[in-house]
């Protein structure tokens, strides 16, 4: 009986060691995430290193300190850290953070090649993961493979349609072959992000494709249409918006006319109006579109008009 009880006692002063480590533990790691995010990498390490004292085989302070690693440059040393972590705890719920990170430092130290690998891994266990989808659409761009890329962002936007970076990514990609989803792209990462830099960045990409087919000399006016605008071989196509940017050439070419005056006078008042226009025909057209635009993009605007949710543009 004696012996049963001081083994109890034991394991109960062990028990009530370990929730106390763990405490000490978990109280390093939230300060050094609040030091992280006040930019101090440097002393949120030391906070990590602490916890790692305590229990090596901390998932959350290794992984954390790898962050603070990569916000510093180091990036050897949290690619190191990574790797282990994706040996010791393939399992761990939390282990797609570390396909994240760890292909994003080894794309930044231009190992795309590996970066890739470990993003299609990644996806392979974490199909649901936008970040993986979109830091693979990333490296593929910086490859200059946009077919690759291109898909690698729409799987994003399929499963977090809001992401700001996977619109304008997409928007920058295509605005030269399809201006239309471009500028859909584009209105949508301004709404999700309207007072950044780069916000203005996705504004004046709105204006270069509506001014894209028009040149002006003087009072001259010289529209330059496609034929794939017209249609013909191309009207069955997928994501083939040709006539909508017909239409958007057209009413760009009026911008100074007494007609387009009447209706704003100001470049956002216009801008607005061929917005509205633009979901007409968006509207008009989307039950016969087909591609990943018309099916991602067409439904969406359309119902932020019906809703009256459009936001008013400003120059």
């Amino acid at each position: 009986m004696k012996q049963i009880l001081s083994t109890l006692i034991l394991l109960t002063a062990f028990f009530i060691a370990t929730a106390q480590n763990a405490e000490k533990i978990e109280k390093l790691i939230q300060e050094g995430i609040a030091l992280h995010d006040k930019g101090e990498y440097t002393e949120a390490i030391k906070k990590y290193n602490a916890a790692l004292d305590l229990d090596k085989n901390d998932f959350a302070a290794a992984y954390e300190k790898s962050f603070s690693l990569t916000a510093l440059g180091k990036l050897k040393e949290a690619n190191a850290i990574s790797k282990e972590l994706l040996q010791k705890f393939g399992d761990h719920p939390n282990i797609k953070v570390v396909y994240i990170q760890y292909g994003s430092t080894l794309d930044d130290l231009g190992k795309t090649k590996d970066a890739l690998e470990v993003y299609n891994e990644g996806i392979k266990k974490f199909p649901d993961e936008y970040l993986l989808h979109f830091n693979k659409g990333l490296t593929l761009q910086k490859m200059e493979n946009y077919s690759e890329a291109l898909l690698s962002y729409e799987n994003s936007l399929k499963l977090k349609p809001l992401h700001a970076s996977s619109n304008l990514y997409t928007g920058m990609i295509i605005q030269k072959q399809n201006r239309i989803p471009a500028f859909l792209a584009y209105a949508t990462f301004i709404g999700i992000e309207p007072n950044t830099k780069r916000s203005k960045e996705g504004f004046d990409r709105i204006n270069q494709i509506l001014g894209s087919n028009v040149k002006r000399d003087g009072n001259n006016t010289t529209i330059f249409l496609d034929p794939s605008m017209l249609g013909g071989k191309n009207k069955r196509a997928e994501n083939d918006f040709g006539s909508l940017e017909m239409m958007f050439s057209l009413l760009s070419a009026n911008d100074n006319s007494k007609g387009m005056d009447s209706l704003g006078k100001t470049p956002a008042d216009k801008l607005n109006y061929k917005m509205q226009m633009l979901i007409n025909m968006l509207s008009l057209h989307k039950k016969d579109g087909k591609g990943f635009y018309w099916e991602h993009y067409a439904p969406f605007f359309v119902a932020m008009k019906d809703k009256t949710m459009l936001p008013h543009w400003h120059t």
